[in-house]
């Protein structure tokens, strides 16, 4: 079950109390979220016919939540309601008043999303294994991914990681993904709302030997969400990776934070990242595995895979 069908079943409950305990008013803590939500999405979310429509459901009753007296339980609640009208992963509200989260992912399931440095090793078969828990765009974090493709340059295949990565910028997916082809290649494109399409590829130069032909088998899980998706997504369109593990959590779309008020923000997707041959994307559907396998054996059957080469 991804993160999102698990909130959704608790935001359910809550929506459900709130229509069968309808008060009259809202608290005033509520007063203008829902408009202000409104206010954010009907210009800027991705597609204009859902942006109104979103919009008309979030201004028709401003007591609608008015039952939920917890903060946190009225952002799901209202963050299940949309997801219900748009089946967009990214589409959420927060309260977090002290500490806004950049990756909505994150602050969903924040026990499922993993942090830290990346990590690497060589295993048995001369196999280069290379985790990588986020996609920052830190400069720092972007030398320990330069540092990791040097220290596994003579391994004869390699792995890559993305269990729990909940997503990040695009940087890391540009970064990795250059080390993996011998020439700039088009990885995917983007498209947002009354703009021309562009086109991701990766970067003319890494500092770093590359790592164009040997066999590349990329792990993920349900929570393998957002960048982590798009670098997995150019990977597999272009057939320069093969992805072992559990279909991934359908973030197909790109936004940022906006702040409504003191308590709340939201998580506005303005765009989308999709196969330029094919026009298709992987939002909601999540990207599925070429080899299926549980997410704790997922690096057990590529290795065992890669024994058979």
């Amino acid at each position: 079950m991804k993160w999102f069908e698990i909130m959704g079943v608790a935001g359910l409950g809550l929506a459900l109390v709130g229509a069968s305990v309808q008060a009259d008013e809202a608290p005033d803590w509520q007063d203008g979220v829902l408009a202000g939500a409104a206010d954010l999405l009907e210009p800027n979310y991705i597609y204009e016919d859902r942006a109104n429509q979103l919009g008309d459901f979030l201004r028709e009753d401003p007591a609608r939540y008015a039952s939920i007296a917890d903060k946190d339980a009225f952002a799901r609640a209202v963050t299940h309601d949309l997801y219900g009208m748009t089946s967009d992963a990214h589409l959420r509200l927060f309260y977090r008043p002290e500490n806004p989260e950049d990756e909505p992912n994150e602050a969903g399931r924040v026990s499922r999303c993993a942090r830290g440095d990346i990590e690497h090793e060589r295993l048995a078969g001369n196999v280069g294994y290379i985790r990588v828990p986020t996609f920052s765009s830190e400069d720092a974090y972007i030398a320990q991914i330069d540092a990791a493709f040097a220290a596994q340059n003579d391994a004869d295949a390699l792995v890559i990681d993305l269990r729990n990565n909940c997503g990040g910028g695009p940087r890391p997916v540009r970064q990795i993904s250059t080390y993996l082809f011998d020439e700039v290649t088009h990885l995917a494109s983007t498209e947002m709302r009354d703009q021309p399409v562009r086109e991701r590829w990766t970067f003319e130069d890494v500092p770093g030997p590359r790592f164009p032909d040997r066999p590349v088998l990329v792990l993920t899980n349900d929570s393998t969400f957002s960048a982590a998706e798009s670098f997995t997504f150019g990977l597999k369109v272009t057939g320069r990776a093969l992805t072992v593990g559990e279909g991934t959590g359908g973030g197909g779309h790109f936004g940022s934070v906006q702040r409504i008020s003191e308590d709340f923000t939201l998580f506005v997707p303005v765009g989308r990242t999709f196969d330029p041959r094919t026009g298709q994307g992987w939002e909601a559907e999540g990207i599925q595995p070429d080899i299926p396998a549980a997410s704790d054996d997922a690096l057990d059957v590529a290795l065992a895979y890669l024994a058979t080469l």
